[in-house]
């Protein structure tokens, strides 16, 4: 079985001794974490130890055996995503992490139907990026993806942005750069999709407007299906 794997602060991290405290201990507890267990942790950032447990009591403390700085896979892939119904935005998130994904933008779409005030959208804002760190921990990765502020689809600024549009005639993996770029933005649209007007918008202002296939996929599978294109066309899977 593979060692279990933690995230903490690089604060934590000091003389050769990593302590997991908080709600990360918490969840070593409920794994029953014994002393002298090996296991893994990362600040988030790609930095990486291998340590062995030497006291569970309260904070887990844990000395460092082993320390490695992963580099992020490129292309770094930004992920905007129109706020959805119910919590579909929750299993985006949690999907995306788990095959890639470095930033996600919530953005309310010309046909979102849903309206939150802010309060509510900073809230759900902190929730997510709940979400993309226990994701990211299952998937046992080195960095944990930003969920930023709500926006709007204006907010778009990444190059190359591709946008997923169900009348796109351009398939996605004709529309990826040969050369990997170090960013890459995917644009998806609410229940309705994104309207005419936005995708002109996106176009003009240098998007291209493609298309995963024939088949119509829901909002919160098409970008995590997206992202997963990406990855497998750069190496990232298979």
């Amino acid at each position: 079985m593979s060692a279990h794997h933690f995230f903490v602060d690089e604060t934590q991290i000091a003389g050769g001794v990593v302590t997991i405290g908080g709600d990360e201990a918490h969840h070593a507890r409920v794994l029953r974490v014994r002393e002298g267990e090996r296991i893994t942790v990362a600040d988030g950032t790609g930095r990486v130890l291998d340590a062995v447990v030497t006291d569970n009591t309260h904070d887990f403390v844990a000395d460092v055996l082993a320390e490695r700085q992963l580099a992020m896979p490129e292309p770094s892939i930004t992920l905007f995503q129109a706020l959805t119904k119910g919590d579909k935005l929750e299993l985006v998130v949690e999907k995306a992490t788990e095959v890639g994904v470095r930033t996600v933008v919530p953005f309310i779409a010309e046909r979102t139907i849903v309206r939150w005030d802010e309060r509510k959208l900073e809230r759900a804002r902190e929730r997510l990026q709940a979400i993309a760190r226990a994701s990211a921990k299952q998937s046992r990765s080195a960095f944990v993806p930003t969920v930023e502020s709500f926006s709007d689809q204006a907010s778009v600024r990444v190059e190359p942005t591709l946008v997923l549009h169900e009348e796109a005639t351009e398939r996605m993996r004709a529309a990826l750069p040969s050369d990997v770029p170090a960013e890459l933005a995917l644009v998806v649209g609410p229940e309705g999709g994104l309207s005419p007007g936005e995708v002109e918008g996106l176009v003009a202002s240098g998007g291209r407007a493609v298309t995963l296939g024939d088949r119509i996929l829901r909002t919160e599978t098409a970008g995590p299906v997206a992202v997963a294109v990406v990855g497998y066309a750069y190496g990232w899977f298979g």
